[in-house]
């Protein structure tokens, strides 16, 4: 599973994280679009799915996920 489709699992989509991270939906299609989560929205994504996405799941690249 990308780190992306964990997102949309979690959170059910990106509008419903976009709003929780008091960001503007378009900023994550950003990310969508560059393929990586910025690393300075990784702890709080841990957070806010209470540690189910982890920073190895977030950002395999820089944490050696699976």
């Amino acid at each position: 599973m990308s780190p992306f489709e964990a997102l949309k699992y979690e959170f059910g989509t990106l509008s419903q994280l976009a709003s929780l991270l008091r960001m503007k939906e378009t900023a994550l299609y950003q990310w969508v679009k560059r393929g990586q989560i910025p690393i300075k929205h990784v702890k709080k994504i841990e957070d806010l799915s209470q540690g189910r996405l982890t920073a190895q799941i977030l950002r395999p690249d820089l944490f050696g996920g699976n």
